[in-house]
């Protein structure tokens, strides 16, 4: 930061008073056109895999600190003898588990491939999913909703389901409109199942940081994407 000394004149003297300006004065002044980005690291099981109602999502301000995150929880996974196969592929990281990781050794690569021999033991095997996932939370800046955005995965598909971020009263909406052009009157079994999972889910959406659906043909999972992050990471 300069100081620039400018004479102020009183009755018979003369005071000197500092005037400051910074370089950093025109950043500050435009915080609010900065790019506000958080990073999402999605854990989940592949599929309907034993578990796919426990995906989970951490938040991380920066890329490298989500990259971390992955690094060091990948480290435990390299200690567990059942963990058989750790792959990178674009934007996820799959890692193969067998309870009989033995087997998995004398099949593949000799006699079948990584996925046959995953379909052939589903049983004993299961696949889990780790993507950074980066979201622009810049619509929070200055709007002084007390709504927030949400992040959707598909757990059939194991991907970021909805290519935008929704407010719960959009989420709620979309996802009730999902459910009712699932549900068939003829199976009242069935219609009661899926308005049961819809009222946990809006109730989930207003008192939780996550929520859940599951019916036929539609598993999702709904992030609540924080206003702010923990400064420690």
């Amino acid at each position: 930061m300069k100081c620039h000394y400018t004479p102020t004149f009183f009755k018979g003297a003369q005071s000197v008073r500092p005037r400051c300006s910074s370089p950093l004065l025109p950043s500050i002044t435009n915080f609010n056109s900065i790019p506000m980005k958080y990073y999402a690291v999605i854990h989940a099981v592949a599929g309907l895999f034993e578990g796919y109602s426990d995906t989970s999502c951490d938040w991380f301000s920066t890329k490298e600190a989500a990259q971390k995150h992955i690094d060091q929880v990948l480290g435990d996974y390299r200690k567990d003898e059942m963990c058989v196969n750790i792959d990178h592929r674009e934007e996820d990281i799959y890692v193969t588990m067998d309870r009989d990781p033995d087997n998995y050794k004398a099949c593949v690569p000799s006699d079948m491939d990584h996925d046959d021999y995953v379909a052939e033991h589903m049983d004993d095997v299961s696949v889990e999913v780790f993507r950074i996932v980066e979201v622009d939370a810049s619509r929070y800046e200055g709007s002084g909703t007390t709504e927030h955005m949400w992040l959707t995965w598909d757990q059939l598909d194991a991907c970021v389901a909805w290519d935008y971020y929704p407010l719960c009263m959009s989420l709620v909406s979309r996802v009730s409109s999902d459910v009712m052009d699932n549900t068939d009157d003829r199976f009242p079994t069935q219609s009661l199942h899926n308005l049961a999972q819809m009222g946990e889910f809006i109730s989930a959406v207003y008192y939780r940081n996550e929520a859940f659906i599951d019916i036929d043909d539609y598993v999702m999972h709904a992030f609540r994407i924080p206003k702010k992050l923990k400064t420690d990471e």
